[in-house]
């Protein structure tokens, strides 16, 4: 006899648990209103609330303060003394695009120098190829919803998720997602949220950037033209330019005839000679009969054929949509402005993936962002002086400077979950810790225009909450749950 070999005896509770985790619901759905009590809550609208409740029904928060009562037959979950937080709002991200990292991010960073610096490195240039104008192209229509990293996003806390195409100057539409779903439908919440700007220092992109923005200018023109009202017909009985006049009848027309004289005879009419018939001509097999002349009439100019990619420019003009303009660096920045002029002006935030000391991080283009007035989305991370080990914080700077500063978190759920430990860095240098939760949370919700429902603790707002075991910047404390419109989100391995 065989001797029987372990691993084909734990293959089928393998696939037994693999079969169950792939059924296991990512929400535990449970109806009935839940109150969190004992709880300190980081509204990040107002004063801290060292020891409320907040009660949720329907995914909706329905109460949040200090004496907030639970309901009858609501579902209590004590937190003991732990930290209530906004979900965390993730505004530019290319989780399902971008392949996932398999090692530890942490230790990618020492391999690249960063250290506890935290310095990135920048992404490749790509040198403007693949660039176009297909910016009424909508990304969510290429993405695959049946990858596990939405939900792993979710778990590490990102419970409103953008998606940003891939390519250079106008890719497409970004799309905003809800991570729980495993259909494309129930997967997007909104398949144009925003435009998605990618700019490099290249000359094809400049230019690209550069008509686009031209002819979505002459498109708000056309809009803004007044239109040309039919013309007036003439009025019966009066000549239209161009008309012939009716002949006119003599005197005599219409009146009886004369009687007629005696003695009088009719003279008989002498008959017309008639001229004799044509012969028929024949015509051609395979020629149609032609038409008699028409008189030309009025022809109507047709309307010419919109770009949908021009339109979606000329809304964003008028202040119809919200756009992210993705910039490397201080540089590109600066070549954005060159390319489509300092005057232009529409909704928008401007995001830089990683810091890029060489071509200058966006701390040093401090003034050029002021002007532009808008939200600026950076990694939160340390960054050095070009060519030296000198560290320096450009958040703080931008900070400082009164510019609103949200956090990239990334494509991946490792890189979520040390975005705490980042945000820690930050504040031991200087940065407010106020304004460390708020760049992931409330500013980012500003820059894709959620603000309204996400990104704050308040009533009428959906219940997207992280249960943490302690304050979320203390180093020993811990995520203890998600929870996504009031349901909690299952842990993986529960379900294993």
């Amino acid at each position: 006899m065989h001797a029987t070999n372990p691993r084909w005896n734990r293959a089928p509770l393998a696939l037994a648990a693999a079969v169950l985790f792939c059924a296991a619901p990512l929400l535990a759905q449970d109806n009935r209103p839940t109150a969190f009590t004992n709880a300190r809550i980081l509204t990040m609208k107002g004063a801290l609330i060292e020891r409320g409740t907040l009660v949720v029904k329907n995914g909706k928060i329905v109460a949040v303060a200090a004496d907030a009562t639970a309901p009858a037959g609501a579902r209590i979950v004590d937190c003991n003394g732990g930290t209530l937080m906004p979900g965390l709002v993730s505004a530019h991200s290319r989780a399902g695009f971008a392949p996932q990292p398999t090692a530890n991010p942490l230790d990618a960073m020492m391999r690249r120098g960063g250290g506890r610096r935290g310095a990135q490195t920048p992404p490749p240039d790509s040198g403007g190829r693949g660039a176009q104008n297909a910016a009424a192209t909508k990304a969510v229509e290429r993405l695959d919803p049946k990858q596990d990293v939405f939900a792993e996003m979710l778990r590490a806390g990102v419970t409103t998720l953008a998606l940003t195409p891939s390519g250079d100057g106008l890719p497409g539409f970004g799309a905003l997602l809800k991570p729980d779903g495993k259909t494309l439908e129930a997967l997007t919440t909104d398949d144009d949220a925003f435009v998605f700007v990618a700019m490099q220092r290249d000359s094809r992109v400049k230019k690209i950037l550069k008509d686009a923005f031209d002819a979505a200018k002459k498109a708000v023109e056309a809009r803004k033209a007044p239109k040309e009202a039919p013309k007036p017909e003439a009025p019966q009985g009066e000549q239209k330019p161009g008309e012939q006049k009716p002949a006119q009848q003599k005197p005599d027309a219409g009146k009886p005839p004369e009687p007629q004289k005696p003695g009088d005879a009719p003279k008989p009419e002498q008959p017309k000679p008639q001229d004799p018939p044509k012969p028929e001509e024949k015509k051609p097999e395979g020629d149609k009969a032609q038409q008699p002349a028409q008189e030309p009439q009025a022809q109507q100019k047709p309307e010419e054929k919109k770009d949908p990619n021009v339109e979606v420019l000329a809304d964003l003009l008028e202040g119809k949509r919200k756009a992210i303009v993705q910039v490397g660096s201080g540089a590109d920045l600066l070549h954005w402005t060159h390319a489509v002029g300092k005057e232009l002006a529409f909704p928008r935030a401007i995001c830089a993936e990683a810091f890029d000391p060489q071509a200058g991080s966006l701390d040093l283009v401090v003034e050029e962002l002021k002007a532009m007035k808008s939200i600026v989305l950076v990694p939160p991370s340390l960054s050095t002086l070009p060519r030296s080990r000198f560290v320096t914080n450009p958040c703080k700077t931008l900070h400082d400077a009164g510019i609103e500063v949200g956090f990239v978190l990334g494509d991946a759920p490792a890189r979520v979950r040390i975005a705490f430990v980042r945000l820690m860095e930050l504040v031991r240098h200087g940065f407010p810790r106020d304004a460390a939760l708020a760049g992931v949370t409330v500013v980012p919700s500003k820059a894709l225009g959620v603000d309204a429902s996400v990104g704050t603790l308040e009533v009428g707002k959906k219940a997207n909450l992280l249960l943490f075991s302690g304050d979320p910047l203390d180093p020993a404390s811990e995520l203890r749950s998600v929870w996504l419109e009031g349901q909690k989100v299952q842990d993986d391995t529960a379900a294993r």
